[in-house]
C-alpha cells in the first residue's frame, strides 16, 4: 500500500515580507514632495519648449553596453539583468535615462524633426548598489535632452534651465561643478600622461582604481576613495591638453554662466562616470557641503557629441541632464521650504444614519464635481468622533447631515472655529461654500 508523504515546506521565506532592499514605499505623508518637484518639472520644462516622451523600464542589453560603455562600473557592476523566456533576448533594467531616449530619437525618426530636439522624461531607473544615504536600487529621475545643436550656447542654455527651476522651487544651496573633457581624439596624448602619473602611485590606489588604470584610466579620475583623490589632485589637468576651439568652447560657457548669475567652480576631477560624454560636463550640489559627501549631487549632465552614431543615427551632436528627484527633495526639505497642497480639505463632511450616509455621498459627488477639497469618514456612525477628525484636519467648514436633513433636503454648515451652525438648503450648498472659502470661477 502506498504512503503519501508531506512535502516539506523548503522556503525560507518570512512573513510579513518588506520592500525590495534599496528601494522605498511612497506614502501619503511623502506625496506633497513629489507632486512638488515633479508637477513644477512638467510645467517648467515644457515653458522652455521641452517635450515629455515614456520609454520602457526595460531595454535591449547592448544599448547600455555599447553607449554607456562596457567598462563602466554602472555596466560591470550595477546593471540589472532581466531573465527572459525568449530565446536570445536580453535584457536589462534601465539605469539611466539619455541611452533609452537616443534609442528613441533614432527608432521614430525624430531627426526630421525641427532642431534641436528638446525632450524631456520622468521615471524609475535601476543600479545594483549598496544602498545608503542617497543611493537607492530604484530611484526616479527627471531627464532632460537636446539633440541637434553643437553650440556652446546650448550647454549654457541647458544649465541655465535647471539653475532656474531649482531657484523657482526655493533652493538657494547650491553650485554647478562643471569641467571639460573635449573629444576622444583630444584627450590620447592627455591619457597616456594620467596613466604614467597613476603607475607612479600604484601603491596607493584602490583595488578598482588598478583595474581602471589597464580598461578605462579616465575613470581614474572619478573615484571617491580618499587615497586614490589625493592621487587625483596632482595629476596633470585635461583642460591643458586640449585643442583651441575645444577651450573656446569652454571658455564661452564659462563667461555666459558668469553673465547670467549662475554660481559654478571649475572642477578638473570631474569626469561624471558615462563613457559617453564629450566636452562640457556638470553636476549641482549643494554649496555648503560640496566634497563632504559622495552622494550630495542631485542633478547632473554634459554633452554627448558622438552617441547617436556610436547607437546607429546619424552624426548629430547631443547634450543632457538628469534631476534626481529623492535628492532634490532631500535638498527641499534640509531648506526648510514649506509646501501647501492646493488639495488639502477645505472642509469635513459628518453623517448620522443610513439616508444621512446616501445623501452624504451625493453631496460628495457634487463637491468634486465644482473641484472642492472634502475629507470624509462615511463609515463612522458616531457624531463626535467625526467631528474630533475634522478637527485634526483643520478644516474650516464641517457639513452636518442627520435625519431632519434628510427630510429637509437640508445640511447643516458649521464654522469650526467659532462653532457657530446654520441651516442651508442642499440645492444652493455648493453656491454658498464657494462664495464663504472665495473661490472664484472664471
Amino acid at each position: 500500500m502506498a504512503v503519501s508523504k508531506k512535502k516539506k515546506n523548503t522556503s525560507n521565506v518570512e512573513f510579513p515580507l518588506r520592500s525590495p532592499r534599496g528601494t522605498t514605499d511612497l506614502l501619503p505623508s511623502d506625496q506633497k514632495y513629489w507632486e512638488y518637484v515633479i508637477e513644477n518639472a512638467k510645467s517648467f520644462l515644457r515653458g522652455w519648449h521641452f517635450q515629455q516622451i515614456e520609454t520602457p523600464t526595460f531595454e535591449d542589453i547592448n544599448l547600455f553596453t555599447r553607449g554607456i560603455g562596457n567598462d563602466t562600473d554602472i555596466v560591470q557592476k550595477e546593471l540589472f539583468e532581466v531573465k527572459s523566456r525568449g530565446k536570445g533576448s536580453h535584457y536589462a533594467l534601465r539605469p539611466e535615462g539619455t541611452a533609452s531616449m537616443i534609442r528613441s530619437y533614432i527608432e521614430h525618426g525624430m531627426r526630421s524633426w525641427p532642431r534641436p530636439v528638446k525632450l524631456f522624461m520622468i521615471g524609475s531607473f535601476f543600479r545594483y548598489e549598496r544602498p545608503q544615504a542617497g543611493r537607492l536600487r530604484e530611484f526616479h529621475q527627471v531627464g532632460v535632452e537636446v539633440v541637434g545643436s553643437a553650440s556652446p550656447i546650448t550647454d549654457v542654455q541647458v544649465i541655465y534651465v535647471l539653475h532656474l527651476y531649482f531657484k523657482h522651487l526655493g533652493l538657494e544651496d547650491f553650485i554647478v561643478l562643471i569641467n571639460t573633457l573635449g573629444e576622444p581624439a583630444e584627450r590620447v596624448a592627455y591619457i597616456s600622461l594620467l596613466k604614467d602619473h597613476y603607475k607612479r602611485n600604484r601603491q596607493k590606489l584602490c583595488r578598482d582604481c588598478k583595474d581602471r588604470l589597464v580598461s578605462n584610466p579616465l575613470r581614474l579620475l572619478d573615484c571617491k576613495e580618499e587615497k586614490c583623490q589625493q592621487v587625483g589632485n596632482t595629476a596633470p589637468r585635461l583642460i591643458d591638453h586640449l585643442s583651441e576651439s575645444s577651450k573656446k568652447h569652454f571658455e564661452y560657457i564659462l563667461e555666459s554662466l558668469q553673465e547670467l548669475g549662475v554660481p559654478y567652480e571649475v572642477t578638473p576631477s570631474l569626469v561624471r562616470g558615462l563613457d559617453y560624454y564629450t566636452h562640457t560636463v556638470f553636476e549641482f550640489v549643494p554649496k555648503s557641503t560640496r566634497g563632504l559627501s559622495q552622494q550630495n549631487t542631485f542633478a547632473g549632465g554634459g554633452r554627448y557629441n558622438n552617441l547617436v552614431k556610436q547607437l546607429g543615427g546619424k552624426d548629430v551632436p547631443a547634450i543632457g541632464a538628469a534631476i534626481g528627484i529623492e535628492r532634490v527633495i532631500e535638498r527641499v526639505k534640509e531648506e526648510g521650504i514649506e509646501l501647501m497642497l492646493g488639495d488639502q480639505p477645505k472642509l469635513f463632511i459628518a453623517q448620522l444614519g443610513e439616508q444621512a450616509k446616501l445623501l452624504g455621498l451625493k453631496i460628495m459627488k457634487d463637491l468634486r464635481d465644482a473641484d472642492i477639497p472634502f475629507a470624509e469618514s462615511i463609515d463612522r456612525d458616531g457624531m463626535q468622533p467625526q467631528l474630533r477628525m475634522a478637527d485634526r484636519l483643520k478644516v474650516q467648514w464641517t457639513i452636518i447631515i442627520g435625519q431632519k436633513e434628510v427630510l429637509d433636503q437640508t445640511v447643516i454648515l458649521r464654522n469650526m472655529e467659532s462653532g457657530m451652525q446654520e441651516v442651508i438648503d442642499r440645492d444652493k450648498l455648493v453656491k454658498e461654500l464657494e462664495r464663504r472659502l472665495n473661490i472664484v470661477r472664471l
